[in-house]
């Protein structure tokens, strides 16, 4: 190892800590996101118990419910996609310009995230949201 090499390996090792910090700390934000819409997604769903039976006593299918459960979360993945898209494009710029060698941010990989967060949103509460459009319409009725 030449000392040209030493001088790189220093260089970036803080920048290698950082990107395994922010890697730790953006699975644990994951999680708790997924676990807080799942909470939401619960909360929603009892308190709109009568709701989806009489939809389904009146013939609505299970993806009608389904529709109508998930079209406001999937609104607000919108607006806060909407919110942070910018927020993250500045701050990724600001990071970027430290470095030698210049790149430009491409729209593409925000659209992604914006796709790959709705997906994980989608997939948090559909499963909850299918569960409560199958149950029987007695039950719920029941319920209250």
């Amino acid at each position: 190892m030449t000392l040209n090499d030493e001088w790189f390996e220093k260089m970036y090792k803080q920048e290698e800590n950082y990107a395994k910090t922010v890697r730790i700390f953006g699975i644990l934000a994951i999680v708790i996101s997924c676990l807080g819409l799942f909470g939401l997604a619960e909360f929603s769903i009892k308190k709109r118990t009568k709701e989806i039976g009489i939809r389904k006593v009146n013939g609505a299918d299970t993806s009608s419910i389904l529709a109508a459960l998930n079209s406001n979360f999937i609104l607000w993945v919108v607006i806060a996609f909407l919110i942070a898209s910018p927020l993250g494009w500045y701050i990724m710029k600001k990071w970027l310009e430290s470095f030698a060698y210049k790149t430009v941010i491409s729209w593409w990989i925000f659209a992604l995230a914006g796709l790959m967060a709705l997906t994980v949103s989608l997939l948090t509460i559909s499963w909850r949201s299918w569960r409560a459009a199958r149950r029987n319409p007695v039950e719920a009725l029941r319920y209250e």
